[in-house]
Parts: C-alpha cells; structure tokens; sequence
C-alpha cells in the first residue's frame, strides 16, 4: 500500500534559461537544452509517520533538451541532519517512488541519477537575497532583475493556475549559480533565471 506524504514550505530554483523560465509555458527552453537546480525546505511535511519539517533537499540536473524529452543526469543532495527515516522518506519522494508530483514526474526523466549525497546544506530564503550552500558542491544566489536602462529593480511574478511544481512564483535573477559534481554534472550560469515560491505538494 502507497504511504500518504506531503511538503508545505520553500521551493527554489536556478536555470540556465532567460528570466521567467519558457519550460513554465510549455515551451523550449531558452539555450536549447535544460541546465538547474531546484529544491526545498519543509515547514510542515510527513511522510506516513515520519515528519519532514525542517528538511532540506535539493536536485541538480541537465537535460541535452527540453524537459519532457528526457535523458537527464541528476545528482540528488539531502540535508545530514536528517534522521536515517527522514533520509529514506526524502528520497523515496525525491526518486519518484513515493508518487505524485512534482518529482514522479521529474524523475521518470532523469537517465542516471549521482547520489543520494547526505551533506551540509544551508539555505536562507529571504527574496532577492536567497541563498542556497550544499558542501562545497552548489552555490546558488539571487539578485534583483534590473531594468537594463534605468538599473531599477523589478519583481515580477509567474502565475500558472495548472502548474505542477507551483502556482505564483516570484521571479530573480542568479547573482552566482554552479554546479561542481564532477563531470558528469559540472555547469555555471550566473545572471540566468531564479525563482522562489512557496510550494504545497501532496502524493501519492
């Protein structure tokens, strides 16, 4: 029998895509190809019996393509302080194998996953100045978007009713984004797309 998980908390993202992400509306993505990171922390979850607030997971990944077309190669990072249940329940949603989205759906198309990895994770959500540290491994930060005339700061949003990862995203731009996974998974885009949202996420 499926075991009953949810996540309520903080949904972050970094891409190699133009600010506002054209996978959200179904299209190609900007350079052709797919290269990010996105994760969470939970501020009230379970999983069956295990409670998950407080964790924190994050997925590296790039795809040669669009999303949906698959191949992936994925590198999966969960928070050490994480209890040996809370490390299972996590990655069992991570994998996919819990069921619903967004991650089943994510999953099915990763072509090989590096990981799971339990290392230091720190993440501080504060808008334009969110900030995300997995080990020596990833470093995401956001800053504002600027007009590129005036150098005024917009805050745009992205709001899509039907989406599956999340419905009102606030949107940035990436003040420094990389990837050090070895070469299987090595990349850098600062100044590219950001987005924070908060998130509710149910399966299976």
């Amino acid at each position: 029998m499926a075991t009953n998980w949810h996540i309520h908390g903080d949904y972050v993202l970094a891409c190699n895509c133009d600010y506002g992400c054209p996978c959200n509306f179904s299209a190609r993505p900007t350079m052709g190809f797919c290269q990010g990171a996105i994760g969470f922390r939970v501020d009230d979850g379970a999983y069956g019996d295990v409670r998950l607030d407080g964790q924190k997971a994050f997925v590296a990944v790039k795809w040669p393509g669009a999303i949906h077309e698959g191949n992936g190669v994925a590198a999966i990072y969960i928070d050490e302080g994480a209890s040996p249940a809370q490390r299972e329940a996590v990655v069992k949603i991570i994998s996919g194998e819990a069921g619903g989205p967004p991650f089943a759906i994510l999953a099915a198309t990763f072509s090989h996953v590096l990981g799971p990895y339990f290392v230091k994770i720190t993440m501080k959500v504060a808008g334009k100045d969110t900030e995300v540290a997995v080990d020596g491994r990833m470093k995401i930060s956001f800053q504002p978007i600027r007009n590129p005339v005036t150098k005024a700061e917009a805050y745009p949003k992205v709001v899509i009713p039907q989406g599956f990862i999340f419905q009102e995203g606030e949107q940035y731009a990436l003040k420094e984004f990389w990837v050090s996974e070895g070469p299987e998974l090595s990349i850098a885009h600062p100044g590219k797309c950001a987005e924070l949202a908060k998130v509710r996420w149910q399966g299976p």
